[in-house]
C-alpha cells in the first residue's frame, strides 16, 4: 500500500513538472521596427528569466508606426482589453519625440488614450523612450545625434510627469554608452535601427523597469560579444540609477 501512495506521489510530481507553468507577468509591446528589431521582446523576455522572473510577451507592430496610427487601427487596443497583460510597453516613432510640437499633438494624447485602456484592464504602462538617429534628423531641427537624443529624453520625461507613468530609458542608455566612448556601435547601418548590441541594452533597460532588478544581476549576452554586453550592462545601470 505504502510503495502504491509513493507511486502514485511520483507520477503527480512528473506530471506537474510537465504541465505549462503560469508566467510570473505577461508583457504587450505596442511600436513599430524599433521593437521588432532583433526581436527586441523576447530579448527582454531572455533577460528577465536570467533574474528569476519568466514572463510572456506579445507584440503588436508595423514598421514605421506611431502611436496614433496604433491608435486608429484599433488592433492594439483590442490586446489590451483581451490579453490580460500585466504591462503594455509602448514606443512612439522614432522622429516624433524629437519634435516638441509634432510630440504635443500626436504622441502624448495617443500615449494618454493607451494609459487609460491599460489602466482599464489592470495592466501598468512603460514608456518605451528612443534613440535618436546617428546622424540627427534635420526635418525636426537636429543636426547631430546628440541634440536630438536630449529632445527625445526631455520629451519622455515630460510626458511621464504627465501621465505618472514610468520611463524605460533606453535613449539614456544610449546616451550614456556613446559619451564613453568604447566604440560600441549602437547603430544599424543605416543610422537610425538598433543594431544587435543597441537592442540589447534597451531589452536591458526595459528589463530593469518591469522586474525592479539591476542589469548588473542580468548575466546572459544575448549573442553579443561577452566583454561588450558587461559594458552595455554598466551603460544601463547607470541609466537606471535614481
Amino acid at each position: 500500500m505504502l510503495k502504491r501512495a509513493v507511486a502514485l506521489l511520483l507520477a503527480i510530481a512528473l506530471l506537474a513538472g510537465c504541465l505549462p507553468q503560469e508566467p510570473d507577468a505577461r508583457v504587450l509591446f505596442i511600436g513599430n521596427s524599433y521593437t521588432f528589431y532583433n526581436d527586441l521582446p523576447q530579448m527582454v523576455a531572455e533577460l528577465a528569466d536570467s533574474v528569476g522572473m519568466r514572463i510572456e510577451v506579445e507584440s503588436v507592430t508595423k514598421g514605421g508606426a506611431g502611436l496614433r496610427d496604433h491608435l486608429r487601427d484599433g488592433v492594439a487596443g483590442e490586446r489590451i482589453k483581451s490579453g490580460d497583460f500585466d504591462y503594455v510597453v509602448i514606443q512612439e516613432q522614432s522622429a516624433v519625440p524629437s519634435d516638441a510640437t509634432a510630440a504635443h499633438e500626436l504622441m502624448f494624447p495617443a500615449a494618454n488614450a493607451f494609459a487609460t485602456q491599460a489602466a482599464s484592464s489592470g495592466a501598468q504602462l512603460i514608456l518605451f523612450e528612443t534613440w535618436g538617429h546617428r546622424s540627427g534628423f534635420a526635418q525636426t531641427g537636429h543636426s547631430t545625434y546628440w541634440t536630438m537624443q536630449r529632445a527625445i529624453n526631455s520629451t519622455y520625461d515630460e510626458l511621464s510627469a504627465l501621465l505618472g507613468k514610468p520611463v524605460a530609458p533606453a535613449g539614456e542608455a544610449w546616451l550614456l554608452s556613446l559619451q564613453s566612448n568604447s566604440g560600441i556601435r549602437l547603430h544599424d547601418p543605416d543610422d537610425s535601427h538598433p543594431s544587435l548590441e543597441g537592442s540589447y541594452l534597451a531589452a536591458l533597460v526595459i528589463t530593469a523597469t518591469i522586474t525592479g532588478e539591476s542589469p548588473d544581476n542580468m548575466r546572459v549576452d544575448l549573442g553579443v560579444p561577452a566583454e561588450t554586453a558587461g559594458q552595455l550592462r554598466l551603460s544601463a545601470s547607470s541609466a537606471m540609477a535614481p
